[in-house]
């Protein structure tokens, strides 16, 4: 008999049965005035009820507007909390496919485009939303069921798939391709894979106590949970989000602490902290991992943390495909290079410097970019692979250091990764800017913004004597319909972030085109005052 195939929900029923006592997770505690007071431990038994729960009063209330198992449920939240979570476990323990939207992406009109795509049948949104979603389906508002006595209402039995190819839910790419993220399915085979990767990531010497790392709308902490409660492991919900220094220190001292990952840009700071603070600095080295990716981390953070002996990895992980490579780690010369994960069947194959799409590279060197082969098991959805070889091109760039092991080097195409590791498509804004507004008022545009909170577009104006800020306020009116459909990272939504140059400012290179990383060296001191004033 071919073994049975798991989910996050058949994982954490055979988890909870086992290890019932043992801690899954720590939620933040509040006093009746709200404030942060420490961590209430769940424990596998605890969290597996409050999903049974969950999961009896959603059957009642969707079966009411007639679903059946298997229909797709979209999912309004913020992500933050516990219920969050909750929510998400609840609809799939109920046999449902959620499909989770970002409280970063605010326009009714795309998610309901997205809903229909997906052929979601009902809509969960959380209550001080409600008026602000158009929708085609039904809308019914989140609710807190911990506390509710349901015990009486019927419960399906624990879905289990039959193939892997079932989608077990529907995440979002992080950034827009013509005004629309796109749908990035979750199969059971890609999840199964996704907790092989976990497990490899965080050898489990004993219970793993990790921090989590964003939002339940995202999918990084959704891999993450399902993988490190597929080994009884716990995860700790921070308070704050991206992680305090303050917060850091009571995880390490009082709830076990053992593992960290953190976006670059985030970690960077309370690195920062912990030159001046030395029990912070006690605390990072107390931990197993410290774990970054999104962007690379700042080299002279990166070489400080090495010399004090805190444990840095890099992930190197997209929406797509979860994590796809990490570094050698420990404290030999390799340490900082990446190598794929075991089991992956990844091409890197050279790229020609003139068939380069990107503004971001240099092409001094031999470039490769990363493909996923089909056969890979976690190669996304036919949908998303290349139509011509049936594989996935990630755009992600590479040089090959040593036989195996990889720098990397941006990407083959003009999205740039945000401060939050989420993606910007800055060829889409520039020529928006340009249909808006070439024919009148300007005459060249590049966005830059890179490891920035949002984007910025610096402008040659056509008139020499135009005035900046009228300028820039003309400008701003005319593009705002394009990135209100945006995501909230994605948009240019003031006139700071409309920066006006002289005639000749932005250098172009022999074939014609503006290289980003240049511009945006060349005029980084007055794109950190811009972000300095926001």
């Amino acid at each position: 008999m071919a073994p049975q195939l798991k989910t996050h929900i058949t994982n954490l029923v055979e988890v909870a049965s086992k290890h019932p006592d043992r801690p899954a997770l720590k939620v933040p505690l509040l006093s009746d005035k709200g404030t942060f007071t420490g961590y209430e431990t769940l424990s596998f038994a605890q969290f597996w009820g409050d999903v049974e729960n969950s999961a009896r009063y959603w059957t009642q209330e969707l079966s009411k507007k007639g679903l059946k198992q298997g229909d797709v449920v979209g999912l309004w939240l913020k992500g933050l909390s516990y219920l969050d979570g909750l929510v998400i476990w609840g609809i799939s323990r109920a046999g449902f496919t959620p499909q989770i939207f970002s409280v970063k992406l605010t326009s009714g009109e795309v998610i309901s485009t997205l809903l229909d795509g997906a052929d979601a049948k009902a809509f969960l949104v959380e209550p001080s939303w409600v008026d602000k979603a158009k929708v085609n389906v039904p809308m019914i508002s989140i609710v807190d069921t911990r506390f509710m006595d349901l015990d009486h209402l019927p419960l399906a039995p624990v879905w289990v798939p039959s193939s892997d190819k079932d989608v077990v839910t529907i995440y979002h790419s992080s950034g827009s391709t013509s005004g629309m993220p796109k749908s990035i399915p979750v199969t059971v085979g890609w999840l199964e894979f996704c907790i092989i990767k976990m497990q490899e990531l965080l050898p489990q010497k004993e219970e793993t106590v990790i921090a989590a790392n964003g939002t339940f709308a995202h999918p990084a902490i959704f891999m993450v949970t399902t993988g490190v409660h597929a080994s009884a492991g716990s995860i700790i919900l921070p308070n704050e989000m991206p992680c305090s220094s303050s917060e850091i220190k009571l995880m390490a001292k009082e709830y076990g602490l053992k593992s960290l990952f953190m976006y670059s840009s985030y970690l960077a700071d309370r690195l920062r902290d912990a030159h001046s603070d030395l029990e912070l600095l006690r605390a990072f080295q107390s931990l197993e991992h410290i774990m970054f990716g999104g962007l690379p981390l700042e080299q002279e953070e990166a070489s400080w943390s090495r010399a004090q002996g805190l444990k840095m990895k890099e992930v190197f992980a997209s929406t797509e495909l979860g994590v796809l490579m990490s570094s050698v780690g420990g404290n030999g010369p390799d340490s900082t290079f990446l190598q794929p994960m075991n089991g992956t069947s990844y091409k890197l194959l050279p790229v020609n410097s003139g068939n380069l799409n990107s503004t971001e590279v240099s092409t001094s060197e031999q470039l490769l970019e990363l493909v996923v082969s089909a056969e890979s098991r976690d190669c996304p959805v036919p949908a998303l692979r290349n139509k011509e070889t049936g594989n996935f091109h990630t755009g992600d760039l590479f040089v090959e250091v040593k036989p195996g092991l990889y720098e990397s080097r941006g990407r083959n195409d003009d999205w740039i990764k945000m401060s939050s590791a989420l993606r910007c498509d800055t060829l889409a804004i520039e020529q928006n800017i340009m249909e808006k507004c070439a024919f009148d008022l300007i005459d060249r545009v590049v966005v830059v913004g890179s490891g920035r909170p949002s984007p910025a577009v610096l402008v040659e104006p056509k008139a020499e004597q135009a005035d900046p800020l009228s300028l820039s306020k003309e400008i701003l009116r005319r593009i705002t319909p394009f990135h209100e459909r945006r995501y909230m990272h994605e948009r240019i939504d003031h006139v700071r972030y409309v920066i006006i140059l002289p005639h000749g400012s932005l250098s172009k290179t022999a074939k014609g085109s503006v290289q980003r990383k240049l511009v945006e060296k060349a005029f980084q001191t007055q794109l950190d005052q811009v972000y300095a004033s926001a």
